[in-house]
C-alpha cells in the first residue's frame, strides 16, 4: 500500500510546530481541522491537505494560498506574516528549510525500515517492484511517481505514515553533492545501486564522475547498514571500495556473483537460491536483476520469499519502461505496443535491444527517438546503436529527431528505415506504417514527446482485457 488512508492524521499542529520551529502566530493554525495529505500544488490540493507555500525560481506559493483553501486545505506553511495572519498559517522563516526540516523529523520517527533505491537506469522499476513485494509482509509506503529529487523526496517523507514498516525511496541525481543530501536526509538503512552507466553525461566530465557521484549516497546510511551492488556492472568494484569506508555489509547481487542465480532450463529462465526457486519467463533480462536486487534484501531482513512467489510471476514493467498493450484500429487492425519511452540513454536502449533479441519470436518494429543530456559524444553514442538494431534484424527501424538519424543513414542498406523530424510527423503517418500483428517497440528520451505519444496511443485506441 502506497498511501496512507484517506482519514489518517500524518501530521498534529504539535508535530510541526516542533520540526519547523514555526510560529502560530494567530493561534488559529489547524484548529479543528486535521492533516492527511500533503501538497506543494494548489491545482491538485485535496480535502484536509496541508499546503506548503514553496518559493521556487518562477512561481511563489505564496500567491496561490487563496485557491489552496478554496480546493479544501485544512492549513498552510508560510514564510510571509501578512499571509500567516491572514490565512491562519504557521509563519517560518523560510518554506524550503522548513520543508526539509519536515522531512528530517519524519524519517527519524518512523521505526520501519528504509530502503534508498538509486542508480543510473531502473531506479523507478525496482521502486515499484519493491513495493508489491514488500506490502506482502507490512504496510510499505514508497516514494510516488518517480519524485526523486530534494522536493520529491521531502514530500514523500512527509507523507510517510510514522507506523508503517517499510518505506522504499527512490533517490535520483543530475549533478554532484545531489545524492549526498538526499541520503543524509533519508537515513536509508538499505542501499541498491541498480547500475552505473553514462547517463546526464551533459553534467560530468566521464562515467567515473557519475560513479563517484552515485557514491555520494552512502553518506547517509544508517549505522550497521547494508549496500547490495550489481556486481555485473563494471564500477562494481569502484564503488565497493568507496562503500567500505561506511560499512563492511556489501553483499553483491547479480548473474556473476549473487545469493541468487538466474539459469535457463527447458527453454525457461528461473531464479535459484537454497531453498527458493521461480520463472521469470515474463520480465525482461533487466527486470530480473532488478528483482534479484530485492530479492537480496529481503533475504537479508530474514524474511519467507515462498511467500511472494504468485506475486512474482504477475510482476510487469512500470509505465513507459517496457509495459505492453494492444491496440485496436477502427478496420480490426491490431498491434502490441512497447512503451519503453519514459526515457532514454546507450546502457538502457542497448539493455532494452538486447532483451528483444533474446525473446525475438517475431520481427519487431522499432521507433527510436533522439537520446539526450549526452553532451559533446552524442553523435557516437547514437551510432554506437547500429550494430544492436543490426543485431535484432527489425522489420522496420523508425527514427525521430535530429541524432537518431545516424540509425536511418548507416541501416537503410539493410533494414527498411524511415526518419521523422519530429513527433508530429510520426503521428501523421503512423496508422499507415503499420500492420495488423506487428509488434511496435518504441524508446526515446522523454523531451522527444514518444512517451506522451504512447499514452495518446493507449487512450485512443486501447484493446480492453
Amino acid at each position: 500500500m502506497n498511501n496512507n488512508s484517506k482519514n489518517e492524521i500524518l501530521w498534529t499542529k504539535e508535530d510541526l510546530i516542533k520540526a519547523s520551529k514555526g510560529k502560530d502566530l494567530t493561534t488559529k493554525f489547524l484548529n479543528d481541522k486535521k492533516v492527511t495529505g500533503i501538497s506543494i500544488d494548489s491545482r491538485s490540493i485535496k480535502q484536509n491537505d496541508l499546503f506548503i507555500a514553496i518559493k521556487g525560481q518562477n512561481y511563489d506559493g505564496h500567491n496561490f494560498l487563496e485557491k489552496a483553501f478554496r480546493n479544501g486545505a485544512s492549513g498552510a506553511i508560510v514564510s510571509c506574516k501578512k499571509s500567516a495572519l491572514r490565512y491562519n498559517g504557521l509563519f517560518v522563516k523560510n518554506t524550503n528549510t522548513a520543508l526539509i526540516n519536515f522531512a528530517e523529523y519524519s524519517r527519524n520517527r518512523f521505526k520501519g525500515k528504509v530502503i534508498g533505491i538509486t542508480g543510473s537506469n531502473g531506479k523507478t522499476t525496482t521502486k515499484d517492484i519493491a513495493e508489491v513485494l514488500f506490502s506482502e509482509f507490512g504496510h510499505t509506503f514508497a516514494t510516488p511517481g518517480n519524485n526523486n529529487n530534494i522536493i520529491g523526496l521531502c514530500l514523500s517523507l512527509m507523507k510517510l505514515p510514522y507506523n508503517f514498516h517499510y518505506c522504499i525511496l527512490e533517490l535520483g541525481m543530475s549533478k554532484k553533492n545531489e545524492l549526498k543530501k538526499l541520503s543524509l536526509i533519508a537515513k536509508p538503512n538499505l542501499i541498491i545501486i541498480s547500475n552505473v552507466s553514462n547517463n546526464h553525461l551533459e553534467n560530468f566530465k566521464s562515467e567515473e564522475d557519475i560513479a563517484l557521484a552515485k557514491s555520494e549516497v552512502f553518506h547517509g546510511l544508517k549505522k550497521n547498514g547494508r549496500v547490495i551492488l550489481n556486481y555485473d556492472n563494471k564500477w562494481f568494484s569502484f564503488l565497493e571500495n568507496i562503500a567500505l569506508n561506511y560499512t563492511n555489509n556489501i553483499i553483491p547481487f547479480g548473474v556473476k556473483k549473487s545469493i541468487f542465480f538466474i539459469f535457463k532450463e527447458k527453454g525457461s529462465f528461473w531464479i535459484k537460491s537454497k531453498d527458493f526457486k521461480t520463472n521469470l519467463d515474463h520480465l525482461p533480462h533487466h527486470l530480473a536483476l532488478n528483482l534479484i536486487s530485492i530479492l537480496t534484501v529481503m533475504k537479508y531482513l530474514k524474511l519467507d520469499l515462498n511467500k511472494i512467489k504468485e506475486k512474482i510471476k504477475c510482476l510487469s514493467p512500470s509505465d513507459g519502461r517496457g509495459n505492453q498493450f494492444k491496440l485496436k484500429f477502427d478496420d480490426n487492425k491490431t498491434i502490441t505496443i512497447i512503451n519503453d519511452a519514459y526515457n532514454s540513454s546507450p546502457h538502457s536502449l542497448e539493455t532494452s535491444l538486447k532483451n528483444l533479441c533474446i525473446n525475438n519470436s517475431n520481427k519487431y518494429v522499432l521507433i527510436i527517438g533522439d537520446m539526450l543530456e549526452l553532451g559533446p559524444n552524442s553523435y557516437s553514442y547514437h551510432k554506437n546503436i547500429v550494430p544492436f538494431v543490426k543485431e535484432l534484424k527489425p522489420k522496420t527501424l523508425f527514427t525521430i529527431g535530429n541524432l537518431s538519424k545516424v540509425l536511418s543513414d548507416n541501416l537503410r542498406n539493410s533494414i527498411i528505415c524511415k526518419h521523422f523530424k519530429n513527433i508530429k510527423l510520426l503521428e501523421r503517418d503512423f496508422y499507415k506504417l503499420v500492420h495488423n500483428n506487428d509488434t511496435v517497440f518504441i524508446k526515446g528520451s522523454n523531451s522527444t514527446g514518444l512517451y506522451k505519444f504512447c499514452k495518446n496511443l493507449e487512450k485512443k485506441y486501447k484493446l480492453g482485457e
